[in-house]
């Protein structure tokens, strides 16, 4: 019969084995659970890799093929919706396409996290008169949004929601001009729109929020009509030690936050204005931060996972 002090070392060696196989899986699950910035800065760059996604452009439609494709590979449900816009600026009709991915479809209450992917097809502000005609490549105005929207949807489909969950990619966006303002928010308001009874909790935009060290300040129309939902937004990032945040107030920015409260939903959009390449030739991927991704993405999973707010 052995001795209780060697039947003790096996039991030690067999604990401690069993560790180091159990402890780099754990570490692995957490990891893959997470939200990666890296890994959100490549789809920014994959984006980017079709060119100015300008609605009536090859690529265009490719690239919507591709988040579509994205989107279906993480969640349960995606829905696409495709319609026309007749542009006067542009001098055609175009096709816009919208798409929302459903985490916990059935659910009745939900929250809709939303970007829009389109970039603008004039780069109208920059300081180059030869590139003002150009469309811009929109890194940051477009593909940041949609970037950290896809990695919140790597995350959910990892751990889950408590509550539905919508990631809404909205069309035509950017078409807009002075002159003719119609063109803005063509694929939010067409979501509004098209969705009937089916309201969410909150919607919460994300725009231009890959730039290098970012700084979100409370958006004014978000802070005039629905500063509840930007209190508890803020709170989320100051327990989560994310410093982006800041306190102060921002500019008024219309956005596609504008289309939910006209129809009385909850709407905020997170959104860094003070960005000198917008509307530029300068928005590309080199101005944007895989830091800046993830601090935007870690509150939204954090949202969408907890649901706190349920609660308060």
């Amino acid at each position: 019969m052995p001795s209780t002090r060697s039947s003790a070392s096996k039991r030690r060696l067999l604990a401690a084995a069993f560790l180091a196989v159990l402890l780099p899986s754990c570490r692995h699950q957490a990891s893959a659970a997470a939200f990666d910035g890296k890994q959100a800065f490549a789809l920014l760059e994959r984006q980017c890799a079709f060119g100015p996604r300008v609605p009536g452009t090859a690529a265009h439609d490719s690239c919507f093929a591709y988040l579509v494709a994205r989107l279906r590979e993480l969640a349960p449900v995606v829905q696409t919706d495709t319609f026309t816009y007749n542009s006067p600026d542009l001098g055609h009709e175009v096709r816009l396409m919208n798409a929302v991915a459903r985490f916990r479809p059935k659910s009745k209450e939900r929250i809709l996290f939303g970007a829009h992917w389109d970039s603008r097809p004039w780069a109208d502000r920059d300081s180059i008169p030869a590139h003002r005609n150009l469309p811009i490549l929109g890194a940051n105005d477009g593909a940041s949004g949609v970037a950290v929207l896809l990695e919140v949807a790597r995350v959910l489909r990892k751990t889950g929601t408590p509550i539905g969950v919508d990631l809404a990619l909205f069309d035509g966006e950017d078409m807009g001009t002075e002159a003719n303002p119609s063109g803005f928010f063509r694929g939010s308001t067409r979501f509004v729109e098209s969705r009937g009874d089916d309201r969410p909790l909150f919607v919460l935009v994300v725009d231009m929020v890959g730039k290098k060290n970012l700084n979100l300040l409370r958006e004014a129309i978000s802070r005039e009509q629905a500063s509840n939902i930007v209190d508890m937004v803020w709170e989320e990032a100051r327990e989560l030690g994310v410093r982006n945040f800041r306190s102060g107030p921002g500019p008024r920015v219309y956005d596609d936050h504008v289309p939910f409260l006209n129809a009385g939903i909850p709407a905020i959009d997170l959104v860094d204005f003070d960005f000198p390449e917008w509307h530029t030739a300068g928005d590309t991927p080199a101005v944007c931060s895989p830091a800046s991704l993830e601090a935007v993405g870690r509150v939204l999973v954090t949202l969408a996972t907890k649901a706190s707010f349920l609660s308060r």
